[in-house]
């Protein structure tokens, strides 16, 4: 993958998004064949520090309750060891990047913000440690829809300014379009195709044409021309 790009998986529940996921950063162990991150073998590195060096953001948040926002965003830049300073500067830059610029909310705790804002906490976190690679596991799939469209936007805008790759999980096709480079649709654990969004709203693939009787016919047709 290039920076920039983003990789969706698209799949129903059960088709092994997740999993592939968990295997990135090796949540999961391969039972066979080779997953490289920038040509290294997974296996070959220690877990810990190649996780350290991925960000990951889940559905739930998984925010520290009894940690401010500041020290959850710190996280893993404290496991590294970084100079409270540059946690601080780091967790600042982030808070306001990911639009939550009020000053006071870096003294908060999780259960005094909104789900919108937590999720925000959630990708300010995932970005904090400088990764190379980002992995979403359905990160706005519980938020309302116009946060969700929002959050997909700002993602966008992240994804530039950052300069990161990343894999988005996903069961929805809207949000695979809004936010792919690259669509994997998965199967029963299977790879069943890897289009462009564009290449997808023409593809022959019973799975994925599946996903396309989703959205509503007169949008589909607006989006072929």
């Amino acid at each position: 993958m290039d920076r920039k790009e983003t990789l969706v998986l698209l799949g129903r529940s059960g088709s092994g998004k997740t999993t592939a996921l968990r295997l990135i950063n090796r949540l999961l162990t391969p039972t066979s064949g080779v997953i490289l991150i920038d040509g290294a073998d997974i296996l070959k590195q220690d877990a810990i520090s190649l996780r350290r060096r991925i960000g990951y953001v889940i559905q739930d948040f998984g925010l520290l309750p009894h940690w401010t926002i500041e020290q959850n965003v710190s996280l893993v830049p404290r496991l590294l060891k970084w100079p409270a300073e540059k946690q601080a500067a780091r967790a600042r830059e982030l808070l306001q990047q990911t639009g939550l610029d009020d000053p006071s909310i870096a003294g908060r705790f999780p259960q005094q913000l909104s789900g919108g804002q937590r999720q925000r906490v959630g990708v300010a976190r995932a970005l904090a440690a400088e990764p190379g690679l980002l992995l979403f596991d359905e990160p706005f799939g519980a938020l309302d829809p116009i946060t969700r469209h929002e959050m997909q936007q700002q993602f966008l805008s992240l994804r530039e300014h950052y300069n990161v790759a990343s894999v988005f999980v996903t069961h929805d096709l809207m949000e695979a379009l809004a936010v792919g480079t690259r669509i994997a649709v998965l199967d029963q654990g299977k790879l069943e195709c890897l289009v462009t969004p564009a290449e997808f709203l023409r593809t022959e693939s019973p799975v994925a044409r599946a996903f396309l009787t989703t959205l509503p016919a007169a949008l589909t047709k607006d989006m072929r021309v």
